[in-house]
């Protein structure tokens, strides 16, 4: 606004040859200004909004109930394992499900399994919302207790279900979540301020590929943090020759036609 200001008050001061210059070297001035101010409104929302509102939620959270229904948070409470299956039925498939399942309990301790079916919306509403903030709540916990968090996805043996070992700094906190199906395992550990997280986060990585057989990342891919293997990036290579598409990742060059 202020440029705008010193256009008006040059166009009473100076001639016509002159204006045609100023009025370029205003508009310049105005997109300077607007580039430093949108810079200052993201540093704003990044590091000053966002944390507060995670610190309003993580102290009015513990005052609002659960998400959770009372049952299924007294078997969440009691166990350490949980799966969360949306069944369709489908010419009788929701009946051969159950009936699965009961087979299963039959042949092992009954009180080590439990099972609920959601009664109505409410329930069913209750656990996808659960099942979608898990995340973010992550997020939410680290702000407000003054912590350090990172994120991880791995991919398991289809036999090997073993959580990994973490080496190194003991997390605070650590929550495990996956994909039944694919044995695709999301984590969040939460370290002390001072622990070199990004090491932590490698060690972990190491672990991973070298004694759970595993690979590290997977559903969400390596960007530009992770080194994919030699294989993989002579295939990204080849469909992408130029490195147009998603240049620098992997550990890949970023430049045109991945020149060093």
């Amino acid at each position: 606004y202020r440029s705008v200001l010193s256009i008006l008050i040059g166009m009473r001061l100076m001639s016509l040859t002159d204006l045609g210059g100023y009025w370029r070297m205003s508009l310049n001035s105005l997109d300077l200004h607007r580039r430093m101010w949108g810079f200052f409104e993201l540093w704003i929302e990044q590091n000053v909004s966002q944390l507060i509102v995670d610190k309003m939620l993580h102290v009015v959270n513990p005052i609002f109930p659960s998400v959770l229904p009372a049952q299924i948070r007294h078997q969440a409470e009691s166990k350490n394992h949980h799966i969360l299956m949306t069944v369709g039925d489908y010419d009788g498939s929701f009946e051969r499900t159950m009936s699965r399942m009961k087979e299963f309990i039959s042949k092992h301790d009954k009180d080590a399994i439990l099972i609920h079916e959601c009664q109505g919306k409410s329930e069913d509403l209750g656990l996808t919302a659960f099942r979608f903030v898990a995340a973010p709540a992550f997020r939410t916990w680290c702000v407000g207790e003054g912590t350090q968090g990172i994120s991880v996805d791995y991919a398991l043996p289809k036999n090997g279900g073993q959580a990994p070992l973490v080496k190194g700094a003991s997390p605070l906190k650590r929550m495990r979540y996956s994909h039944f199906g694919c044995n695709v395992v999301h984590e969040d550990l939460a370290y002390p301020v001072g622990v070199d997280v990004h090491a932590e986060k490698m060690t972990l990585k190491k672990t991973v590929e070298e004694q759970s057989k595993g690979k590290l990342p997977a559903e969400h891919g390596h960007g530009t943090e992770y080194v994919a293997p030699p294989e993989t990036q002579q295939r990204w290579k080849k469909m992408d020759p130029l490195n147009v598409f998603n240049p620098g990742i992997g550990g890949l060059s970023p430049q045109y036609r991945y020149r060093d």
